[in-house]
């Protein structure tokens, strides 16, 4: 029964992304260099295109495996909203040892300072040498959000969501809705089949009750394996009703 509500949910998403443009497939964060296990030395150059929050900031930050900051850069872009901007910035770092790990997150927040997307790269740093870029190609986006849709009005006691994610790891899917301050009300996982493959997915997260008119927003991620860090993750805005 649940292979077939899959298959399901598959169908449904085909047709929807035939017949709509609402939902979330959008790249709101796409990074061109450095690529996945580029080795690099400092100054990391960084090139993407970026949709930017209503904040107008594009945040960057490179941590090791022990959660030491290494590098950190917080730059204010001029177009904010449906407008994607080549982005490109140099990021200087320190490290004590000849080599190390670490990841480098690129993220965007809503007016609110809510994520809105973030991207994370993990790299080999080097003190001296050459640096060994690998270049990403433009890729499928990671994540289609079936329903709700972006600013969708929720008046049920349940959000559900459907769509189909890829997962880049073995971690964990987490489903979350924020308040307006930021704050977790409700959280689910969904676990992973195959880092890779395509996984249509039917979450269902109850709501609290609320008097009045909230304006949320639902956070759709997958963690790194380095603490506290995530691999990708993608929003969308949400107004729940009492």
């Amino acid at each position: 029964m649940q292979d077939c509500r899959l298959l399901l949910i598959t169908l449904s998403l085909a047709l929807l992304l035939a017949l709509s443009a609402s939902v979330l497939p959008v790249q709101l964060i796409t990074v061109y260099t450095p690529g996945e296990n580029s080795l690099v030395t400092s100054p990391i150059e960084i090139n993407a295109s970026i949709y930017p929050g209503e904040d107008g900031l594009v945040r960057l930050t490179l941590v090791d495996r022990k959660q030491n900051v290494l590098a950190r850069q917080l730059i204010s872009v001029d177009v904010t909203g449906d407008t994607a901007i080549e982005f490109s910035t140099n990021l200087m770092f320190e490290i004590p040892l000849e080599t190390s790990s670490a990841i480098l997150t690129i993220a965007t927040q809503d007016g609110l300072h809510r994520p809105l997307a973030l991207r994370s790269i993990e790299l080999s740093l080097a003190s001296s040498g050459d640096d060994q870029i690998r270049v990403q190609f433009a890729s499928e986006p990671w994540l289609t959000v079936i329903e709700p849709k972006p600013g969708a009005v929720v008046n049920e006691p349940a959000l559900d969501i459907v769509g189909t994610v890829t997962p880049v790891n073995h971690n964990p899917i987490v489903f979350e809705v924020l308040n307006e301050r930021g704050a977790a009300l409700v959280s689910r996982q969904l676990a992973v089949d195959v880092p890779g493959t395509p996984q249509a997915f039917e979450v269902r997260l109850a709501l609290p009750s609320f008097r009045e008119a909230q304006e949320m927003r639902l956070i759709i991620r997958q963690p790194t394996g380095f603490p506290g860090v995530d691999a990708i993750l993608d929003s969308l805005p949400l107004t729940i009703n009492p």
